[in-house]
């Protein structure tokens, strides 16, 4: 059981090595250069490399091979500033330089917790056995792990809002590693208190978390490939609209119902401004503006001299669209005509001409207008 116990530790050393070198290596392979998810891959392999080294210590020292209570106090010990890290890294991509420091002093005070529980715990018992005060400290890491979860998802779930009305590239990617990342940290949550305590059954959850991190790990790195310099753009504003949003809560609490009134009131577009807007957007469309898969709402609204509330407001009253709405269609009409004026040019050339971020971006856009692939809608229409 031991020598089993010892290779299921050194697999998750190595295998948290593979993991820690893939992020690091997959760095120097990057196209564009984003500081937020530079700086959340290094809080990611930083996390990911300390419980590289949980495991090593664990296979020096046989705290968990002594008995499950003392493995158990060991591993909580570390596992909560590893999983806080990578949270923190996750959640650095997310949300607001605000909003990142409030969860890092409320994951700061729930470990503070946990080493005061220890530090009592080993007080009264005079060993690392430290009792019914393990459960204590179990309790706080799950509490801990939870919270991180509800705030990762509830930033998750605005920057997904923003991307779909800010940006026209391919969503995939993001909402693949949204999800991985919930799934792991969710999984860690339902799984890790009886890992913890029971080597039994860590040697069935074991596995499985490992491959709830790789699967992670791989949707983190394809978020990275399909970054774009633009989302800086989109980063920089978020911060500076949360921050304006702060001064004007903290500014205007009892003139509420007069903000609200004065939304609604916003004017409406005359027909001289809606033809002003539909004619620069006509003449953006004729010199190709679509092409360039890295163009957002914001990077559009300055090349056409319109504010982005301005354009943002025509295409959802004048349009009954959106900005992501009206560029998927802009480039599938596009790669529509392509294909007729073109038959020699193959699906990959189609996608790149016509701005769309990868080949499987264009199949998945046919299928939703369309009903079948592109391949299948030229031999319909020859």
């Amino acid at each position: 059981m031991m020598d089993f116990l010892y290779f299921l530790q050194f697999a998750c050393f190595i295998f948290m090595l593979i993991n820690a070198l893939i992020l690091g290596i997959t760095h120097l392979h990057m196209k564009w250069t984003n500081r937020r998810y530079e700086w959340s891959r290094w809080l990611i392999l930083a996390g990911m490399m300390g419980l590289a080294i949980q495991y090593l210590l664990q296979m020096l020292l046989g705290f968990r091979a002594k008995s499950d209570d003392l493995g158990a106090v060991f591993n909580i010990l570390v596992y909560t500033p590893c999983i806080i890290t990578i949270s923190m890294g996750i959640y650095n991509i997310e949300a607001t330089h605000a909003n990142r420091r409030k969860m890092n002093i409320v994951c700061a005070c729930i470990y503070a917790a946990i080493i005061a529980v220890f530090c009592i715990g080993y007080s009264n018992s005079g060993s690392l056995n430290i009792g019914n005060w393990l459960y204590v400290m179990l309790v706080l890491f799950g509490a801990n792990v939870a919270y991180c979860i509800y705030m990762i998802m509830i930033e998750m779930r605005k920057r997904k809002k923003m991307l779909e009305l800010m940006t026209g590239g391919d969503m995939l990617p993001y909402v693949r590693y949204a999800r991985a990342s919930v799934f792991a940290l969710f999984f860690s949550t339902l799984t890790m208190p009886f890992a913890i305590l029971s080597t039994t059954l860590l040697y069935i959850i074991g596995p499985l978390a490992l491959l709830s991190i790789l699967f992670f790990n791989l949707s983190f790195v394809a978020l990275g490939y399909n970054y774009v310099p633009t989302e800086e753009l989109l980063d920089k504003e978020e911060e500076e609209s949360a921050a304006l949003a702060d001064e004007i809560t903290e500014s205007s609490d009892g003139q509420d119902a007069e903000s609200a009134d004065s939304k609604e009131n916003l004017p409406s577009f005359s027909q001289e401004r809606q033809v002003a807007i539909k004619e620069k957007l006509d003449k953006w469309c004729e010199e190709l503006g679509y092409k360039d898969t890295t163009v957002n709402m914001f990077t559009l609204s300055r090349s056409l001299n319109i504010s982005k509330n301005e354009l943002s407001r025509y295409f959802t009253a004048c349009l009954n669209s959106t900005f992501r709405i009206w560029l998927s269609e802009v480039r599938f009409e596009a790669a529509k005509k392509m294909m007729l004026d073109y038959p020699d040019y193959n699906n990959d050339i189609i996608s790149a001409e016509c701005g769309f971020s990868s080949r499987s971006y264009l199949y998945r856009i046919f299928k939703e207008k369309e009903g079948c692939s592109p391949t299948v809608w030229r031999a319909k229409i020859q």
